[in-house]
C-alpha cells in the first residue's frame, strides 16, 4: 500500500495539468471519495491511515498536516520526499486510476465546500459516528451510494 501523500500528489498533478484549483479541503474530499470508491469496488483499503471525523468531513491527518499552509488557497506544488523527488501513483495501477478518474469526472469541478457537504450529509460514514475515526463498512457504503445517485 502507498502513502496517502502519494495519492495526494497524484491528485495535485491532475489539478495542475487541468488547471483546476485544488484547495486542501477539496483535496481531502477527493481523496476520501476515491478511497471510498476503491474500498467498495475492490473490498480493500487504498492505504493504512484512517479517516478522522472532523468538522467539515473526513480527513486524513497526515495529508492535512502536509498541506495546511495553503489554508483556503489552491495548492500550487507537490510534496517532495527527502531527496527532492515527487512520488505519484504509477500509471499502471488500473484500480486506483479507475476510481480516481470516476471521482474526478463526477466531482472534480466542485468546490471544496460543496464536496464537504456531500461527504458529511445525513447517512454518510461521517454522520454515522461520534468517535474519532470513520468505520470501513460505512466508508464502503459511501463508495456505493455516492456513485449510485
Amino acid at each position: 500500500m502507498l502513502s496517502p501523500l502519494i495519492y495526494a500528489n497524484t491528485m495535485i498533478q491532475r489539478a495542475l495539468e487541468t488547471g483546476s484549483p485544488l484547495s486542501p479541503l477539496k483535496l481531502q474530499k477527493l481523496l476520501y471519495l476515491t478511497y471510498a470508491r476503491y474500498l467498495y469496488l475492490y473490498d480493500e483499503p487504498l492505504f493504512h491511515e484512517h479517516f478522522e471525523r472532523w468538522r467539515y468531513g473526513p480527513v486524513v491527518s497526515v495529508v492535512y498536516d502536509a498541506f495546511r499552509r495553503y489554508k483556503n488557497d489552491s495548492i500550487d506544488d507537490f510534496l517532495y520526499d527527502h531527496q527532492g523527488r515527487v512520488a505519484v501513483v504509477d500509471r499502471g495501477d488500473r484500480g486506483f486510476y479507475r476510481c480516481f478518474n470516476e471521482v474526478w469526472e463526477r466531482f472534480g469541478r466542485c468546490e471544496g465546500v460543496q464536496l464537504s457537504a456531500i461527504t458529511h450529509n445525513q447517512g454518510t460514514a461521517w454522520s454515522k459516528v461520534s468517535e474519532a475515526f470513520l468505520r470501513l463498512e460505512d466508508i464502503r457504503e459511501d463508495g456505493r451510494r455516492l456513485f449510485a445517485e
